[in-house]
């Protein structure tokens, strides 16, 4: 063989080799940024809807001291006292069942809100079940939802898909109420905190059975959060594009299936409300600012809320009754 040809080959291998690793690494980083626990965090066991706490130190939403003047922090008001309530376990795709708290108030409005809680926690986080009682306690029936691979839901892999899987399941989700709960589907709206506002973003794309959508903070330019995320996780941030391609060749998992553009297109004359803080430092507000101009560009029916200097999900701790009556408002004209 000539010289040239073995060069060639050479190259070529090395290149497997170098791609290959590439790809190992970016397999590595997808498994190990994307994981959640299936489980229910040690620090949100004993809350349930008639008694939750905030965190405790070191244990809250976003990282530093900021969180420490929150911690012992009373909430009670919110608490869900005398609510009736039943656990539920709704399936959502084939082996995989979504456990959630059915709540409904005696003197009810007529209208039900789907909750869902962020990435790496449960339904008994304080910041999902703190929204909850501010809809429950204004009249509200409540689902409270656990994701796949949280709390008590199935474990299937033990992954967050960006809320593309997510989104998904939450459409199936309406689909229950609808038909075992009697939902109509005018009077249905979602609330999603933090990753699961995510999942709310591409909802509006998946089913026409959800009428409004609110988001506590979201993301526009997916790849520049995964980006922000990955680097969040420890890891460089230039990884994140071989994980979109691990994922999809390993685990055929697609992070980019439905975009955050098509949620809001698909959303038409369905309204959408996004609250975040201005200050969050897990997910960036300029990302909501984005979500909310496309939003009027394409002529959407979408507001933007922000709570000045609040960090992550802690506009309804430092304005808990602009939060609720903000929530309750949005609800109450939106479905009927």
């Amino acid at each position: 063989m000539k010289k040239s040809g073995w060069i060639g080959i050479t190259a070529a291998a090395l290149v497997l080799v170098l791609g290959g690793g590439a790809l190992a690494v970016g397999n590595y980083v997808y498994t190990s940024a994307t994981a959640v626990p299936c489980a229910i965090n040690d620090d949100d066991l004993a809350n349930k809807p008639e008694e939750f706490y905030v965190p405790g130190s070191g244990n809250g939403p976003f990282p530093g001291p900021g969180w420490e003047k929150w911690v012992g922090h009373d909430i009670s008001q919110w608490w869900m006292v005398g609510v009736p309530y039943e656990s539920v376990m709704i399936p959502v795709a084939e082996g995989v069942e979504l456990s959630a708290w059915w709540i409904t108030p005696i003197e009810d409005n007529g209208k039900t809100v789907i909750v869902t809680h962020g990435i790496g926690t449960s339904r008994r986080d304080y910041n999902t079940l703190l929204p909850a009682g501010m809809l429950v306690n204004n009249g509200f029936n409540v689902l409270l939802v656990d994701s796949r691979d949280t709390g008590e839901s199935t474990c299937d892999d033990g992954r967050h898909s960006a809320g593309q899987e997510e989104s998904s399941d939450f459409a199936a989700v309406a689909e229950w109420l609808v038909s075992q709960q009697d939902v109509v589907p005018a009077s249905l709206g979602m609330l999603g905190i933090s990753g699961g506002a995510v999942a709310t973003s591409l909802l509006p794309a998946k089913t026409d059975l959800i009428s409004a959508f609110a988001m506590e903070g979201t993301i526009f330019d997916f790849n520049a959060a995964a980006t922000q995320e990955v680097e969040y996780q420890g890891f460089p941030g230039f990884l994140w594009q071989l994980v979109l391609v691990a994922a999809q060749l390993f685990h055929g998992v697609n992070l980019t299936e439905t975009s955050a553009m098509e949620g809001i297109e698909a959303a038409g004359y369905r309204p959408m409300l996004i609250l975040h803080g201005d200050s969050d430092q897990r997910l960036v507000y300029q990302s909501s600012v984005d979500f909310y101009e496309y939003g009027q560009s394409v002529g959407a029916d979408i507001a933007l809320e922000t709570f000045v200097g609040a960090d992550h999900t802690e506009g309804m701790l430092t304005e808990p009754e602009r939060y609720a009556n903000l929530l309750t408002e949005f609800f109450e004209s939106a479905l009927d």
